[in-house]
């Protein structure tokens, strides 16, 4: 019975003492069939690339330059399709397009975003920015409003920064926002209408 209680003891101890041992059980069974850290790195495929890149890689030139005979293009933002024996001054009214492939560029640009942005921007009310996001988005293009022309490329470059793809176009009739006509009580002449003239 002695014996039995010795090998018991000595069994529990060598158990016991195994536990607190500063390495692993794992690590002491055999070091040599374990991998080097070489052959345990990990090759990683490189990453694809996004619309972003593939996007920007272009060179601006080519993504902004119309088909022959169709217009003129300056720079990223204006196009000047127009008749050209009509002039145009920088003085002149210019409008600011907003298109559809703003959508299109990414997912997360929402009509929300984008008439949000437009009335950060433009000054519009928030009501007036969605129809027309909703417009451009259904349509393919909508006017945004006029301005002068330096005025519409600024604007039109603050849009830009915000993902939103626009144009600035030569004036043309048809192209005015209701936001942006001027309060009638300001003008010399105001018109008085009384309920007896009404046609």
């Amino acid at each position: 019975m002695m014996v039995k209680l010795f090998v018991f003891v000595l069994a529990a101890t060598v158990a016991l003492s195994s536990a607190f041992t500063s390495t692993p059980f794992e690590a002491r069974i055999s070091r040599a069939n374990l991998p080097t850290y070489l052959s345990m790195a990990t090759i990683v495929e490189p990453r694809p690339i996004t619309e972003t890149e593939r996007r920007s890689k272009g060179s601006k030139r080519d993504r902004n330059v119309l088909p022959p005979g169709q217009g003129e293009v300056r720079g990223p933002l204006e196009w000047l399709i127009d008749d050209d024996e009509i002039s145009r001054d920088d003085d002149g009214p210019f409008h600011i397009l907003l298109l559809s492939a703003t959508f299109e560029q990414n997912n997360r640009i929402t009509i929300e975003y984008v008439a949000s942005s437009c009335s950060y921007v433009l000054g519009m009310p928030f009501d007036d920015a969605a129809e027309l996001a909703r417009h451009a988005k259904t349509e393919g293009f909508s006017c945004l409003g006029t301005w002068s022309h330096a005025e519409c490329l600024r604007l039109g470059g603050l849009l830009q920064q915000r993902d939103i793809v626009c144009r600035v176009v030569p004036f043309c009739e048809g192209g005015d926002r209701p936001w942006q006509a001027r309060d009638a009580s300001v003008d010399d002449e105001v018109i008085e209408l009384s309920g007896d003239n009404f046609a």
